[in-house]
């Protein structure tokens, strides 16, 4: 509408310019430079005006994909939640499960103890071996080895030391004391399992559970951080026990870790 008026305004005087003098024509064309001048401004302002139009919707756009990802970002942050909430869920649970099973091994070992405390025979007085437990030695061995492929680490314990106790002098004495360090190893009770390892090792130098001490101890060793020193005792068992399966596995470790094997032994 300011463009009509502009243009309006600027053709009367041109329809009366055969009358006018050339100071009047001067005036119109200095009227006309104004008008194009206004002209030029309000192109230039439509052309803002576009601009601003331009950018309004892009910054729509933006906030509508901001909202959008806030959007997903909550519904993710949701779903994590729950996530959460059942690994919680499910946690209780497993502790609750290790709780009975706990309880259930000490009720056991109760048990166990009883039952063995009513099938020994009451000591003779003055008879050698009166004061300490007496049972049959092949039974207690093999019911602890039996406890030990079960997984019942508590109950092996017991039946191996009772039978350490009692028959520390018979041919299946090393076996025993060596389980003991299995039962220790498979409890992650490393030092424990060493520490046995070496009472294998130390009392009964030619066992046939020396290669198998040796190695276990090597692995017990690199489980608690000892490296080195676990390094070294698997490689002592390659070297010593060149053709022993006890050998092919410390060699299988030591490849593992990236280490020499070291030589044979000639």
């Amino acid at each position: 509408m300011r463009l009509r008026h502009l243009l309006l305004a600027a053709s009367v005087p041109l329809a009366l310019a055969g009358c006018v003098s050339s100071s009047d024509i001067d005036g119109l064309r200095a009227q006309l430079a104004e008008i194009q001048r206004q002209v030029l401004q309000l192109q230039m302002q439509t052309s803002s005006k576009e601009e601003v139009a331009a950018l309004q919707q892009n910054l729509r756009a933006q906030t509508d994909q901001l909202l959008k990802a806030e959007a997903d970002r909550r519904a993710d942050f949701g779903n994590l939640s729950s996530q959460i909430s059942a690994l919680q869920g499910q946690l209780e649970d497993t502790n609750y499960r290790l709780a009975q099973v706990s309880q259930q091994i000490a009720s056991t070992n109760q048990d166990l103890k009883a039952v063995r405390s009513a099938t020994t025979p009451p000591p003779v007085a003055g008879a050698p071996g009166a004061t300490g437990p007496v049972s049959d030695p092949e039974t207690l061995y093999q019911t602890a080895y039996s406890d030990y492929l079960r997984g019942n680490y508590d109950l092996a314990l017991l039946g191996f030391r009772q039978y350490l106790e009692s028959f520390p002098e018979t041919d299946l004495a090393d076996n025993a004391s060596y389980w003991i360090g299995e039962c220790f190893y498979r409890q992650q009770k490393f030092a424990e399992a060493i520490a046995q390892y070496d009472e294998v090792l130390s009392r009964w130098p030619r066992s046939d559970k020396t290669a198998s001490s040796q190695l276990k101890k090597g692995y017990a060793q690199i489980e608690l951080g000892r490296r080195d020193d676990g390094i070294r005792q698997l490689q002592a068992v390659a070297r010593d026990f060149p053709n022993s399966d006890e050998a092919n596995l410390a060699r299988q470790r030591l490849q593992s870790l990236g280490v020499a094997t070291g030589q044979k032994r000639q």
